[in-house]
């Protein structure tokens, strides 16, 4: 049985929340920058904490749900009965955007999200997966000297306890290799904070080169990268060439070959990869969770954020099952769900 916390955090998702106006005055008293106007979709909102669960729930005026203040204090309401306390994450000063480093601002370099600081390697991305905005966001690679400066104003200003390189996929074999050249300055420099990857299946310069993962998966080890997020987003293979082209030409085989490889270097519970809640059926969202866990990778469930073409309503019922369901066969493997920082699920289920 799920706990009544998580049923509110599903309905979050669904409803998003609205803010009242004594709740906003008291926010803008502790912060200028409570609200997270991410270019993110996923990351966009308000992030806080009630009871065991970490959110960043969209801002929805219309929301029966509501944030409101009495007494200094911050609940979540529904229908004038206060459910939660809420104790709100306040983003660092610098992803206010008002520091500039080589004439761009440093949250196209650096982001903290909850308890994480995600490096930027690079902006945009050579994908067109139709649920995801970073295709908008241009093509261009970070410099290592400034995303190594952006970095350094994070650490100082975040009480993230880890740090992740987001990688996003590239056009060509060049870019690959500028990837690695950040991965491996990033990882040498940073060793002793538990750097993690976000990388699609990839060797040194290919993706589908299946013959390079393992080599390139030691590599990138011996370099000071901890662990792996590798996110197969989707089970049935029809719905991912449609939602997700360039992956599909990667191949799900590919996918799950470099999961499996990634267990067997890293070890288990240093392995994640993302599923989307909504975009399928939940029968096949449910046996993609089955071949990761029995692979030794931490599965995730993504809830549904609408976007573009896959702007489908979200269901908060459908989260609580899936939730519901994964977690019984993740026992069955004795795999946990990830991710396995529990502020770092704010943004899934």
């Amino acid at each position: 049985m799920l706990a009544e916390s998580f049923v509110l955090k599903a309905n979050l998702f669904e409803n998003g929340i609205s803010i009242s106006e004594g709740a906003k005055k008291f926010l803008n008293s502790k912060s200028d920058i409570w609200f997270m106007d991410n270019s993110y979709i996923t990351c966009t909102g308000v992030s806080m904490h009630f009871d065991d669960q970490y959110i960043t729930v969209s801002v929805r005026p219309e929301s029966k749900y509501k944030l409101v203040e009495n007494n200094e204090k911050i609940f979540i309401s529904e229908n004038e009965k206060n459910l939660f306390e809420a104790t709100l994450i306040f983003p660092p000063n610098y992803m206010k955007g008002d520091i500039f480093i080589g004439g761009k601002k440093i949250t196209k370099y650096v982001n903290t999200y909850t308890d994480r600081i995600r490096i930027q390697a690079m902006h945009g991305c050579a994908n067109s997966c139709k649920f995801c905005n970073a295709k908008e966001s241009g093509y261009n690679f970070n410099d290592i000297e400034g995303l190594d400066e952006a970095f350094q104003i994070a650490l100082a200003q975040s009480n993230a306890s880890h740090s992740f390189i987001s990688t996003n996929n590239v056009k060509d074999e060049d870019g690959l290799k500028k990837l690695t050249e950040i991965i491996e300055y990033f990882g040498k420099k940073y060793c002793d904070m538990g750097l993690d990857l976000m990388t699609s299946p990839r060797g040194f310069t290919s993706y589908t080169d299946s013959s390079q993962y393992a080599p390139y998966l030691n590599h990138i080890k011996d370099n000071g990268i901890q662990g792996i997020a590798v996110d197969i987003e989707l089970n049935n293979s029809d719905k991912f060439k449609y939602y997700c082209p360039e992956k599909f030409l990667i191949g799900q085989e590919n996918y799950f070959r470099f999961i499996e490889q990634a267990v067997e270097i890293f070890g288990v519970n240093h392995v994640r990869s993302v599923l989307i809640v909504g975009l399928e059926s939940l029968e096949e969202t449910l046996k993609g969770v089955e071949k990761l866990a029995q692979r030794g990778c931490n599965p995730v469930l993504s809830p549904l954020f609408p976007y573009g073409e896959a702007n489908i309503p979200p269901n908060a019922e459908l989260f609580i099952l899936a939730k519901t369901k994964s977690e019984k066969i993740c026992e069955k493997y004795g795999i946990k769900m990830g991710p396995l920082c529990g502020p770092c699920v704010h943004n899934t289920l």
